[in-house]
């Protein structure tokens, strides 16, 4: 619970996302309904195992909203993680578990994403009736998790906020743009499939338009979670094990001439 309160307080602490994720979405959504022309388009549902026919208008506002929420939970997870990392090395050498840490970073995640999921679900409901409420909320539930997991894995790997903010920025771009229908009706090219937001996107369409229950695609997306967020800790455990092993070490107490003769223990990475 230690780590979980902390996880929280860093994010609460992130007042930008916060106020991206109130007023950004929103937004966004309302831009693109008054902007966006309805023709009806024709597009390969994948998950709902065939062409549907939809309004340009809902299907870009479905789009839109994907893209906005999957750019916050990455943005937040990235912040919190690569913030929070000084702290999380000193806690470590003072002898907290790295796995309390690691638990608590990733039950964060899941309730950062599934808070998004139904705020961005109930923002579409109100913009028209979407065909499955609970189905949506796990599409865009998996997208969360899937950009958040980049984010945590992004936090180990990059060494500037910048860096990091428009890595996930250009990566969603280019993703929600491969997966707009009115882009890509097909949907089809190689490899497609295996990008973060494909089967969150597909299941989304599927839930907003037709009474097609998307199946496995609702998990599609979580499989980017696992491997992001699996390999982020992995990193995070392999940089402080040596910070592990100097909190358990029993030796002569620490005195500053002690300190000048053992400097390898006290180096702060």
């Amino acid at each position: 619970m230690t780590a979980l309160r902390f996880t929280v307080a860093a994010h609460l602490r992130n007042r930008l996302a916060l106020v991206l994720a109130i007023t950004f979405v929103p937004t966004w959504i309302l831009v693109v309904r008054a902007c966006a022309y309805g023709a009806t388009l024709h597009f390969h549902e994948h998950a709902a195992g065939g062409i549907i026919a939809a309004s340009n208008n809902r299907v870009t506002q479905v789009n839109s909203a994907l893209n906005a929420v999957t750019v916050i939970t990455g943005f937040m997870m990235f912040m919190e993680a690569f913030k929070s990392g000084p702290l999380d090395r000193r806690l470590v050498l003072a002898g907290f578990p790295r796995r309390y840490l690691m638990a608590g970073r990733v039950f964060a995640l899941v309730v950062v994403a599934a808070v998004l999921a139904v705020y961005t679900a109930g923002l579409l409901e109100l913009s028209w009736h979407q065909d499955q409420f609970g189905a949506l909320v796990l599409a865009i539930f998996a997208a969360n998790t899937a950009y958040g997991g980049i984010g945590l894995l992004l936090a180990t790997l990059l060494r500037g906020e910048l860096e990091g903010f428009f890595v996930i920025i250009m990566l969603s771009l280019m993703d929600a743009a491969l997966q707009n229908p009115g882009m890509n009706p097909l949907a089809n090219q190689w490899g497609l499939r295996y990008v973060p937001m494909y089967t969150a996107s597909q299941s989304a369409y599927a839930a907003s338009f037709t009474h097609v229950w998307p199946g496995s695609y609702l998990a599609g997306g979580l499989v980017w979670f696992i491997g992001c967020a699996a390999g982020g800790l992995l990193i995070f455990a392999l940089r402080t094990h040596s910070y592990r092993r100097s909190s358990t070490h029993v030796g002569p107490r620490q005195t500053p001439a002690n300190r000048r003769r053992d400097p390898v223990r006290l180096r702060v990475r």
